[in-house]
């Protein structure tokens, strides 16, 4: 029996075994946007702005979602996700990109703008942004009240058997097949 193998979408290589990091390349509302809107916007691997139909600007952070895995050493699955700023967060953000004291900033209040596969949806849900060190993705705390599967897993992690269950899903097969 050989593991699942799968190409990942950020380098282009192949892999073997399970994905450990999931998620799209733009926010839902880039997705949803028409050529036009684009057009007026930018994306780049961690930012996006995108001016929506009535004419005001969004602004958009990837960050992660950090999920324990709780029979593992390998550490957490991470879904790789937007959220939705502020103009005043987002200056913020911009503002320290580079400063090593980044790490420092108070949390901020953001909504998440990716869609997860669970049920109820998962955008939007409010979301704190913790930026981190630069060239450190900045991590994502999705609300704790709220009675939604993602933010349980969140909270009290996940088995190893969750992690394939979601590789499974979104990769379509099962690791551990035979090729």
């Amino acid at each position: 029996m050989t593991s699942t193998t799968w190409t990942c979408a950020t380098c282009g290589t192949a892999h073997e075994g399970l994905a450990w990091v999931f998620g799209p390349t733009a926010p839902e509302p880039w997705l949803r946007a028409s050529d036009a809107q684009r057009s007026q916007g930018e994306l780049n691997a961690d930012t996006c702005a995108l001016v929506d139909a009535a004419g005001t600007t969004n602004y958009f952070v990837r960050g992660h979602i950090e999920i324990p895995v709780t029979d593992s050493d390998q550490g957490p699955f991470t879904w790789s996700v937007w959220v939705s700023l502020s103009e005043a967060s987002m200056r913020t953000q911009v503002d320290h990109w580079n400063d090593p004291a980044r790490a420092d900033l108070a949390p901020m209040f953001a909504w998440l703008s990716t869609y997860l596969p669970y049920e109820p949806p998962t955008a939007p849900m409010a979301a704190r942004l913790h930026s981190r060190p630069p060239g450190v993705v900045p991590w994502i705390e999705l609300d704790p009240t709220l009675d939604h599967p993602l933010v349980h897993e969140q909270t009290h992690g996940i088995t190893l058997h969750r992690v394939a269950e979601i590789n499974r899903t979104l990769l379509g097969a099962n690791p551990g097949d035979s090729n």
